[in-house]
């Protein structure tokens, strides 16, 4: 685990988004004007000392934005706009300042530039409140040399009310040398004044190819309260895709240093591996990350073939992950473990703290062996796990070789593990690195002293590593239990969007079953 010492997805349908490797280009049909504003235009024929109307538009975007007040509209025009945006003042509630590309158009943001060192960000948003932006292409933002950070779209200073939608962000490059902790952020939100960051949406964008360093593709870091990064694909990135951490060089106020209160939901995420930047070869590329933050519910996300899936883990020892909740997920073919918390072993005594890893489904993660020769497991905890609950998740191997779950070390008490359906050859270790697995449901609960309700299926009942577009129903070997926990855990929908339980009943996994008349989730 590193980072930069700098800073430190309605539902997508199905398991088909971007199985081809593309992203959607999608008119921001939501960018009408604020009722009452003034329309502003932008366009590469225009002039920056036209009036900005449709037939007589500005030459540049920051020209527009110097114009625009609460309520108003920057419609940009196709064509590549070489400037570095920042927005000069705030909308106001139920008033935002929107940028947006031209219903039907797809206007490039392009930077030249590069400050001899230090941070650039090709959209800034810094103190400035109720804010939109949206439909835009955002990239070749490259640096090769130390002492840079490149970020696509940043938000900092205390900012509310920010929608960050539908926007096309790509190659966003640090390539700096791996011993200079190099940092790039598609997307930052950066918590760093006494005043927090608040009601952020990041939503429907797509980002992909991005070389992070040792910083992350979208972060929200320090003093950010209430957040939702939602309904994005990410792709091809490397390190890790969707950060939400506390406890590194956001907010010099310990007690204001880590992000709370935020949703990261219907994320559809896949090939982030540290093979494309500066950490190949560690395999520690992680899909979804809450990193010393508390209150993050991370739910119905699909990743596939990552290094890691989702981790709710602490990096610092002052700031364990706190509250978290992980369900409704589906992680399948990574490479190391599926879901896993703890503290990193010799690394940190942070831990993680009554968080709930429920109702997810796991299969055919753990292909590639961890940093110590062992296999990470599909569930995993390591150090200092305390008063966490996992219960209800559907697990699924096809490899002897394999283990469910895999506790490491002794440290840690009252996990609680409840209503588990455990399918295939594997076994699981408990309280060692490596040893001799545990097999059969009996020798498990005993080793536990819980998942009493769990139930081990000899064979695996999903293929062994289904791609995006796998249907993931439960079949009838896995049976709906009586549901033991309260909404409040499991949420109130699966991960296809139905109720998340029947007649009293919640089904192991992500799924619950279809009943006639229901579409499948890609349909």
């Amino acid at each position: 685990p590193t980072r930069s010492t700098m800073t430190p997805h309605s539902l997508l349908p199905a398991l088909l988004i971007a199985s081809a490797g593309l992203c959607f280009r999608a008119a921001p049909a939501a960018a009408a004007a604020t009722a009452g504003g003034t329309r502003y235009y932008v366009a590469c024929r225009g002039d920056d000392s036209a009036a900005g109307t449709r037939s007589h538009p500005f030459r540049s975007i920051n020209r527009a934005l110097a114009a625009a007040h609460a309520g108003d509209t920057v419609f940009v025009s196709d064509g590549t706009y070489y400037e570095r945006i920042v927005f000069p003042r705030s909308g106001k509630e139920g008033a935002p300042i929107v940028l947006a590309a031209c219903p039907g158009e797809y206007p490039a943001i392009r930077y030249r530039h590069l400050p001899a060192k230090g941070r650039t960000d090709m959209i800034l948003i810094r103190g400035c409140s109720h804010i939109t932006v949206e439909g835009l292409s955002i990239s070749s933002l490259v640096t090769t040399e130390p002492g840079r950070e490149v970020n696509g779209i940043t938000v900092e200073g205390g900012a509310t009310g920010i929608t960050l939608r539908r926007n096309h962000i790509y190659h966003i490059r640090n390539e700096a040398p791996r011993h200079t902790y190099p940092s790039a952020h598609a997307i930052l939100v950066l918590g760093n004044t006494a005043q927090p960051v608040r009601r952020v949406r990041v939503e429907g964008n797509c980002i992909h190819d991005c070389v992070t360093g040792t910083s992350e593709a979208v972060t929200v870091n320090g003093y950010v309260d209430g957040f939702k990064i939602c309904g994005n694909e990410i792709y091809r990135c490397s390190n890790i895709a969707i950060d939400a951490a506390g406890g590194y060089y956001a907010n010099p106020d310990p007690a204001r240093n880590y992000a709370r209160n935020g949703v990261i939901c219907r994320n559809t995420i896949y090939d982030i591996d540290n093979g494309h930047g500066q950490l190949a070869g560690n395999c520690g590329a992680i899909a979804i990350y809450a990193d010393g933050s508390r209150n993050i519910t991370i739910e119905r996300n699909r990743i596939h073939a990552c290094d890691r899936g989702i981790g709710i883990v602490s990096e610092n020892d002052a700031y364990p992950t706190t509250g978290c909740t992980v369900r409704n997920n589906i992680v399948t073919a990574c490479r190391r473990t599926g879901i896993y918390m703890g503290g990193y072993l010799g690394y940190t005594g942070g831990g993680t703290e009554g968080c709930a890893v429920v109702n997810n489904t796991l299969c055919g993660n753990n292909r590639v062996r961890g940093a110590f020769g062992e296999v990470e497991g599909e569930l995993r905890l390591t150090e200092n796990c305390r008063g966490n609950i996992i219960a209800y998740n559907l697990v699924c191997t096809a490899d002897t070789s394999s283990l469910f779950v895999h506790k490491y070390t002794a440290t840690g008490s009252g996990n609680r593990f409840e209503g588990n359906v455990y399918s295939g050859p594997a076994g699981w270790l408990w309280q060692q690195r490596d040893g001799k697995p545990l097999r059969g449901m009996e020798a498990w609960r005993t080793a536990c002293g819980g998942d009493s309700r769990g139930t081990h299926i000899a064979d695996t009942v999903f293929a062994p590593v289904p791609g995006l577009e796998y249907d993931f129903t439960p079949p009838a070997a896995i049976a709906p239990a009586a549901c033991a926990l309260p909404a409040a855990l499991h949420g109130h929908t699966d991960f296809a969007g139905r109720p998340r339980t029947t007649n009293g009943t919640i089904t192991p996994g992500a799924l619950q079953p279809r009943t006639p008349g229901d579409a499948h989730p890609g349909e």
